[in-house]
């Protein structure tokens, strides 16, 4: 007989998992431009009634109401902290309609760098992209107050504070039960600097394995900073979804659908 593991199991529905979001937090996803986005996480949101949510995740998402973009459409997200706004019609039309509040643009590498500082508890990071330029008079209107700098041995930085919050959403290749994750392609981005930021963390994998599975050297995030493993997508469902979509967007060609896909 296999003796039982003696780590919890995290395994939950996702409507258990997400029961900790509340309307009005601040909500981090993990993504790059639609790549590695949690899709039915995504679709359980877009169902919910969680309003005023302030959404931390690179990019607004994919262009053509693709997962993610949605959200704005739907009216759930009160502000955007990010690193663009125009990768979707809905995002910026929601930013030019000032619908959703962005108080300035973050270089990508600042951005990373200010979700790392929350996941290792710092105070923030100096970072001197942009001197000479993000600190130009009305440049970020919506901040009500200049980017705070500090010289150091002669050298301007910007302080960047960190980003943490109340509940973050990744998206793995596998987790085991523990919430040990296993990530593949783009997903390997700093989806694991995410998980730690946030106060509570929800894993959607493709397939869910028990604790031993994964080997330690393929563990890309831990699961001591994992709160809840859900299923998502299998991960031929996950890349039919997406080749359907870049079909629709014009960038694969039709034949490379399957037959019942193209009929859909």
């Amino acid at each position: 007989m296999r003796p039982a593991t003696p780590y919890p199991n995290k395994v939950m529905s996702m409507p258990d998992a997400l029961a900790h979001l509340r309307s009005g937090m601040r909500l981090m996803l993990g993504e790059f431009v639609g790549a590695g986005e949690p899709a039915c996480a995504i679709e359980a949101l877009l169902a919910s009634d969680l309003r005023d949510l302030t959404l931390i995740a690179n990019t607004p998402g994919l262009r053509g109401g693709f997962l993610k973009a949605r959200l704005f459409a739907s009216g759930q997200i009160a502000e955007f902290i990010g690193t663009h706004i125009g990768t979707t019609d809905e995002s910026t039309q929601a930013y030019l309609g000032e619908t959703v509040r962005m108080a300035e643009f973050f270089p990508m590498g600042t951005w990373a760098e200010k979700v790392r500082a929350g996941a290792m508890g710092l105070g923030g990071v100096l970072v001197p992209v942009g001197i000479g330029i993000l600190d130009q008079p009305g440049m970020f209107p919506a901040r009500g107050a200049p980017k705070e700098k500090l010289v150091l041995d002669g050298r301007e930085f910007f302080i960047e504070r960190p980003l943490a919050a109340d509940v973050s959403i990744i998206k793995g290749w596998r987790a085991d039960t523990f919430g040990n994750v296993e990530f593949r392609g783009t997903a390997l981005q700093n989806q694991r600097d995410l998980a730690m930021a946030g106060r509570y963390t929800i894993v959607e994998v493709n397939d869910i394995v028990e604790v031993g599975e994964i080997a330690p050297e393929r563990v890309g995030c831990p699961g001591v900073f994992v709160d809840a493993v859900v299923q998502g997508l299998s991960l031929d469902e996950q890349h039919a979804l997406y080749k359907k979509h870049w079909v629709r967007l014009g960038r694969l060609p039709q034949d490379c659908l399957a037959p019942d896909l193209a009929a859909a």
